[in-house]
């Protein structure tokens, strides 16, 4: 998966996160960084928008966002996949339509540089190789 697959133009679910952060070495904390760095972009993106801001500003009051912020009660240990698909998706339906191709040149640019600078942190911390297939399913 290149970086200019993500910005989200596509629809991504949390099979595709999971592989993502599976490809980059990622743990709960550099997922929870990358979320954060997503999730950030959007109160940017809000503040340049007062549409958006209008529209979905109530439902970032909080953090994390989306229908999957509560407990971890199904996700099986894998709540940072699903939140970012959540906030991928947000990102891909909605601020990512009305930006510029200036703006996305320069979200894209951004996401590469928080991609690699977390592939650094990665590194230094090497992840546990594990069997884990995610199951995600509401039990």
């Amino acid at each position: 998966m290149s970086g200019h697959e993500l910005p989200f133009e596509k629809r991504v679910d949390r099979n595709t996160m999971h592989s993502f952060f599976e490809y980059h070495g990622f743990d709960e904390e550099l997922e929870e960084e990358y979320y954060r760095f997503l999730y950030d972009f959007v109160l940017e993106r809000m503040e340049k928008d007062n549409g958006l801001k209008a529209a979905f500003g109530p439902t970032f009051q909080h953090y994390p966002h989306g229908q999957h912020h509560g407990e971890d009660f199904h996700l099986h240990g894998h709540k940072w996949a699903v939140r970012t698909a959540d906030l991928g998706n947000f990102i891909g339906k909605t601020a990512y339509l009305a930006m510029s191709d200036e703006d996305k040149q320069e979200f894209t640019r951004r996401h590469e540089e928080k991609v690699a600078e977390l592939g650094k942190k990665a590194e230094q911390k090497p992840k546990e190789e594990t069997d884990d297939i995610p199951g995600f399913r509401h039990t």
